[in-house]
Parts: C-alpha cells; sequence; structure tokens
C-alpha cells in the first residue's frame, strides 16, 4: 500500500446529504435562479462521471468489513457498489455548483443581491477571494468535477480495497492525514496519525475538496482546465500524472495505471453515468 500523502489541512468537511449544493461549505441548498443558460457541451465538456444527477443513499456511518468477501472480483463488486454513488452523488453536487457558476459568469454585472452573497459563500467554500477580474476563472478551476475511475482506483490503493484499518475504524478510503495532538487514528510504530470520519460520505466530500483547493494539487487543477478548454475529455489517465504529491512511492503512477486498466470496466458497470473512456 502506497505511503499516505501529506495533508496540511486539519479541518473536517461534515458531508451534506440533502440538497444539491454542498452545505457542508456554507453554500445555500438553493442557490438563487439565473436567466442565463448553461453553457452547451462543446464549451465546457465534461468527464464520463460529471453528467450524473443522482443523490447519494443515506450515509454509510460504518464502513462495512469488505474482509468477509474474498480477495478477487466478489471484493471488487463489494467495493465499487459502495463507492460508486457516493463518488457520483459529490461529482453532480460540484457539478450543479458549476454550472451555476457558468451561467452567473455569462451575465456577472446584472446579478442580484442574492446571487452575489450565493458567489460570495462559494469563493469561501472554495478559499479564492471574490471581487477580483479573475473571480469566475479562479472559482471554475476548482469547482469542477474528478473523473469517476481516478477516485475510485485512488480508493482502491490507498485503503486496500476497504480493508485497511483506517477505512474500517475510521470510514477512511484515501489514507487522508490529520496533524492536530490526538486527532484521528495513530499509525502503530510511527507519529503519524489519520482521519476519521463521521461516514464513507464525507471521507469522499473531503478528499475531492482536497484536491480542488489545496495548493498540493494546482497541477491537477490546471491540467484539468486545460483540456476543458481545448474541449478534450478530463479523463483518470490524463490526471494521474499530476498526483505528484499524493504519494511518496516512487511507482505510484504505475501502480494507480496498472489499476486502472484492470478495473475502468467493472468501475462503469457500476456507474449511472456514460461509457467515455477512462
Amino acid at each position: 500500500m502506497a505511503i499516505r500523502h501529506h495533508l496540511l489541512s486539519s479541518r473536517r468537511w461534515r458531508g451534506g446529504v440533502a440538497g444539491v449544493l454542498l452545505g457542508a461549505f456554507g453554500v445555500a441548498v438553493a442557490p438563487p435562479p439565473l436567466n442565463a443558460h448553461a453553457a452547451s457541451p462543446a464549451q465546457d465538456e465534461r468527464s464520463s462521471d460529471s453528467h450524473v444527477e443522482m443523490r447519494a443513499p443515506d450515509p454509510i456511518t460504518e464502513m462495512p468489513d469488505l474482509r468477509q468477501y474474498a480477495a478477487g472480483p466478489e471484493r471488487k463488486r463489494a467495493f465499487f457498489e459502495l463507492l460508486v454513488p457516493l463518488v457520483e452523488a459529490e461529482n453532480a453536487e460540484i457539478q450543479a455548483q458549476r454550472d451555476w457558476l457558468l451561467e452567473a459568469r455569462a451575465q456577472q454585472d446584472a446579478l442580484s443581491d442574492a446571487e452575489q452573497a450565493h458567489l460570495q459563500r462559494l469563493c469561501t467554500a472554495y478559499e479564492i477571494e471574490c471581487g477580483t477580474p479573475n473571480t469566475f476563472e479562479y472559482l471554475l478551476s476548482r469547482v469542477d468535477t474528478v473523473p469517476l475511475e481516478m477516485v475510485a482506483i485512488q480508493a482502491v490503493e490507498e485503503s486496500g480495497w476497504g480493508t485497511s484499518r483506517y477505512a474500517r475504524q475510521g470510514n477512511n478510503l484515501f489514507g487522508l492525514r490529520c496533524f492536530s495532538d490526538g486527532c484521528g487514528l495513530a499509525q502503530a510504530g510511527s507519529e503519524r496519525r489519520y482521519q476519521q470520519f463521521a461516514s464513507v460520505q464525507e471521507s469522499v466530500e473531503y478528499y475531492l475538496h482536497n484536491l480542488n483547493t489545496h495548493q498540493a494539487y494546482l497541477a491537477l487543477r490546471q491540467k484539468r482546465a486545460a483540456l476543458t478548454a481545448s474541449g478534450e475529455s478530463v479523463t483518470a489517465k490524463s490526471l494521474i500524472h499530476t498526483l505528484d504529491n499524493y504519494s511518496v512511492s516512487d511507482d505510484y503512477f504505475d501502480v494507480l495505471l496498472a489499476l486502472l486498466r484492470t478495473n475502468a470496466d467493472l468501475i462503469r458497470q457500476h456507474s449511472e453515468g456514460d461509457d467515455s473512456p477512462a
């Protein structure tokens, strides 16, 4: 299992399960309506999982012990059945925020007070200074989905198909560390500690928000924005090599690419999205 990446922020983002937008980040559940039409697919081509509009099931507050399933196809199916709907639901919330931003940008000089307030909440949630000439560009580089397949294979690698102690005892599927005294779960034989989450969904939400805001993953956001601007699909394969700061393991990219090759079809079988390349 890869050595876990360093997460510099120890804040815990609590996942909401109702509404369209991320209530956990202080974002209004129902944004003010905008009159402008959403961007066309040609203007904003998304990855394979970004069109999903489903909502997540009730939060899984205790990670099931997947060791009850034999290693191999049976455990893989159980893992993806649990994980994929949660990832798609969180991506759907992020996409809803992005759609609102695209409409707001088109009429930014005529936003109402309520819309301006909503924009400010998004700026706060995504750690962007509002009111600058580049506010929308900075926000749109962060308020964006992450390919389902990449999320899934990182969860596989970082949690050992959901069987690691951090997954079983802390709902932590992504090796997310914490740094305050006595936080989370201690790693035996070291001073490292790992986040505990109230639900598996909260773990997914935290991970996505970390990729979308932390300076360590600026290269990922820049690559994703460049692909979108050029009308290319944002895929797991296109972003894996931007994860330099996620692990200190020398073969991390190779491991993720191998997992992608062997599991992409199975991941998509559990998806409500389309069949775009991984």
